[in-house]
């Protein structure tokens, strides 16, 4: 307090008295920024608080701040005004946040933050930064892991080393990655995005363009997405080749190149995968028609190969493909396919896959009612037995498909046993699957209701049923049956059975009137007081021209939205869709 005062910050109550332990009062803190920012009562005007208001709203910094000058600042508000500061410029016209560095770096995105330079330096952070492409910064400060993946500016002191960094609100987009293609990124909900082929790509510690290297996106587990003002991808990066390390499988092994003694690939269970120089040993001691378990590393090689008498893979996952010749994608990340004499299972089912005999699969539906005990999600706990580092969750709607979900997407601290309608253990005897009863929402289709009537039969045997579907960015979707009349245009999820009919519909809450600045980027939005998180997925819908777009480019034509939610406010809510207000 004794800086603040020689530095003509605070000058007190005007009769020697400072008030340490008082509430900072809004006024009080636009006027302490605004001396900051080097502006003095000759720049401002004589009345205060009136005239220091008055001047931080022409200078923007009280956007989704309150005005009332004697109001107790919160710590939200306190945190919204310093942010609109940094990103200010100054009496002088110079940038504010360049006054706290010596050298900043502008579009950076942060990709590690504890990485080993090419040099050999340790605890280095790595950056990207357009045309300076990656470099690798020493850390006077050590940034936070909240801070990964996020663009924004660089902080520098004299030394060259990192002291902060502000994000600012581009939008990102991290997606659990199911598919590369030439043209686009397929993610594991099912969704498209398009790349152009020109976009620049970071892989590991290269710089390159999508269209040059696409395919080596294969065994990533995630990829993020970085968008222009303009609402365009301009950068790609991708998550380690961690995916399938560790993965197991169990079959029969179906065929190799070039031979069985010197093995570089084989095919097991439908599918064909290279062979790692470490596992050329342990394969040599089968032929083809033996049952087998293999185990990979990250980039999906095989290194090592065992009897299943030794080890047995459990095999779990969701039916992608069905018929005479089916496809399931596991919970490891790999497929297992092959004729199937069942054709009762519909794609999205959770199902156990085995091998029954050469070319075909075994499918059995994963039963319910299995835990007694509770899942706490911090201690990473199921009752007392510990979570494996890989586990798996599922969530699903009563007996409808699954999605494959994190522990990071659950919205509760703890999940009732009740919850919970499957476990797996691992051999260390950890939880390594779990399959939730309808816990995240995560399984529903939402968007906006677009409700009509099916007639089926013939004759005087017709009959006439309701139906609905749901439109997003992703089109229409599947129209399904439903004995609830549901407004056309109403927005809300849907979850589809494996019989056409609706399994699960829900309506969304609504809050209008919400203001640009009740968001706070692309994470959260202020609804109601509360912080609400803003689903990776979420559908924004432009109702002036009726075009599916991104929440950067909403946020840049309009300043007012209206918000639909799923869940309740304080506990478990999170935005799925939102619609722009016309501009006022």
């Amino acid at each position: 307090m004794n800086l603040a005062q020689s530095e003509g910050l605070i000058s007190g109550y005007g009769n020697g008295r400072f008030g340490p332990d008082d509430p900072v009062t809004i006024g009080q803190a636009v006027t302490i920024v605004l001396r900051l920012m080097g502006y003095g009562e000759e720049d401002v005007g004589p009345f205060w608080p009136q005239d220091y208001l008055s001047k931080g709203t022409d200078l923007g910094l009280l956007e989704g701040v309150r005005t009332q000058a004697d109001a107790a600042m919160t710590r939200g508000e306190a945190a919204l005004l310093l942010y609109v500061m940094l990103q200010s410029n100054c009496k002088d016209g110079a940038s504010y946040v360049e006054k706290l560095a010596h050298t900043t770096v502008s579009d950076a995105v942060l990709l590690q933050n504890d990485d080993t330079s090419p040099s050999g330096e340790v605890h280095t952070a790595q950056v990207y930064a357009g045309n300076s492409g990656l470099t690798w910064y020493t850390q006077d400060t050590a940034l936070p892991d909240t801070l990964l993946n996020r663009r924004g500016t660089l902080l520098l002191n004299e030394s060259g080393a990192v002291s902060g960094f502000l994000p600012d609100e581009s939008t990102v987009r991290t997606l659990s990655l199911a598919e590369a293609k030439a043209d686009r990124l397929v993610d594991e909900s099912g969704a498209n995005y398009t790349l152009s082929s020109a976009v620049t790509l970071v892989l590991d510690d290269t710089v390159t363009t999508y269209g040059e290297a696409w395919y080596e996106l294969d065994g990533r587990e995630t990829v993020t997405l970085y968008y222009s003002a303009s609402g365009s991808v301009n950068l790609v990066t991708a998550s380690e080749t961690k995916r399938y390390d560790g993965a197991v499988l169990t079959g029969y092994y179906e065929n190799v190149l070039p031979n069985a003694s010197n093995p570089t690939s084989i095919t097991l269970l439908g599918e064909t995968y290279p062979v790692a120089e470490e596992g050329v040993s342990a394969l040599a001691q089968f032929r083809v028609g033996d049952r087998i378990t293999v185990s990979f590393n990250g980039s999906g090689e095989i290194v090592d190969a065992c009897s299943p008498s030794e080890r047995s893979a459990v095999m779990i996952g969701l039916v992608t493909e069905t018929g005479n010749s089916c496809s399931v994608a596991l919970s490891n990340g790999l497929t297992a396919s092959g004729s199937c004499s069942d054709t009762t299972f519909a794609v999205g089912d959770l199902v156990r896959v085995s091998a029954s005999s050469l070319g075909t699969l075994s499918l059995s539906q994963v039963s319910a009612g299995t835990s007694s005990a509770a899942l706490q999600v911090a201690e990473r706990t199921l009752g007392s037995t510990p979570l494996a580092e890989d586990v798996v969750l599922y969530d699903r709607v009563g007996k409808t498909h699954a999605v494959q979900i994190t522990l990071e997407d659950l919205p509760v601290d703890s999940v009732p046993a009740s919850d919970i309608l499957y476990t797996a253990a691992n051999s260390a005897g950890e939880i390594d699957v779990l399959v939730l009863d309808d816990v995240t929402g995560d399984a529903y289709t939402y968007g906006i209701f677009s409700s009509g009537t099916k007639t089926e039969g013939n004759g005087t045997m017709q009959v006439t049923n309701r139906t609905v579907a749901v439109e997003n960015s992703a089109g229409l979707s599947q129209e399904c049956l439903t004995g609830t009349a549901v407004p056309d245009g109403q927005v809300g999820g849907l979850v589809p059975s494996s019989d056409g009919r609706v399994a699960g519909l829900l309506v969304l809450e609504e809050v209008e009137d919400v203001s640009r600045s009740a968001f706070d980027g692309t994470d959260t939005v202020t609804l109601s007081g509360a912080a609400v998180p803003i689903s990776d997925e979420v559908q924004v819908y432009n109702t002036d021209n009726g075009q599916w777009i991104t929440l950067a480019q909403a946020k840049a034509y309009t300043d007012t939205f209206t918000v639909y939610y799923s869940g309740t406010l304080g506990t478990d809510a999170k935005v799925r869709v939102i619609l722009t207000q016309s501009p006022s």
